[in-house]
């Protein structure tokens, strides 16, 4: 039998990597933070604890790598719905429709939100938290300029388009824990989201 090429180790390097992660998201989810131990995420991943040393140092790291694929993802997709050529109610339905629709379709999403809920109310001084977390900055601001843009074409209800954003992500955010701990529900149409704030 030949030896690995490089391309190969990479390959094995990032689907163990991928392993440790997929087993780290349901248990930090599920359990939060500090109920969830290293030996707890090597046993469901189905390695050892040295193994799993390899590719992260601790499980803080394995937590931050998760939070910041979720809060990449967030700004991420914002910002793809910003740059389409649609006016302020339409982006608010896309950006709607798209998380919604990725809530019911990828069952890691709704895992994603339950990460940056016990992130933002985990006791830590660890400055990468707070760095991450500021990433979901990205988001708030293109969703609040999309309500200001509306209210002025006067398609969204008036109010603090700022208290209106986090009032859409926190109903975005329940319907997801509500998913985890009902699987047979069905992700609501995004209109009704959207009507939240349509004049």
């Amino acid at each position: 039998m030949s030896p690995r090429n490089e391309e190969q180790n990479a390959l094995i390097k990032d689907e163990r990597r991928e392993q440790i992660l997929s087993a780290a998201l349901h248990l930090f989810a599920s359990r939060g933070f500090a109920a969830t131990k290293i030996s707890d995420i090597v046993t469901k991943a189905n390695m050892s604890q040295g193994l799993a040393y390899h590719y992260f140092n601790s499980k803080e790291e394995i937590f931050y790598a998760l939070l910041e694929r979720a809060m990449d993802t967030s700004s991420q997709s914002l910002l793809m719905v910003e740059k389409m050529s649609l006016g302020p109610l339409e982006k608010v339905r896309q950006t709607a429709r798209y998380i919604l629709n990725g809530i019911e379709n990828f069952n890691d999403s709704a895992y994603y939100f339950l990460i940056v809920v016990h992130a933002s109310i985990m006791e830590s001084e660890d400055d990468r938290r707070e760095k991450l977390l500021s990433k979901g900055n990205i988001a708030i601001q293109a969703m609040t300029g999309f309500i200001r843009e509306g209210q002025t074409a006067g398609e969204i209800k008036e109010g603090d388009p700022l208290e209106m954003t986090v009032t859409f992500f926190a109903a975005i955010q329940g319907l997801a824990v509500y998913k985890l701990s009902m699987k047979d529900f069905k992700m609501p149409d995004p209109e009704i989201i959207v009507n939240m704030i349509r004049k």
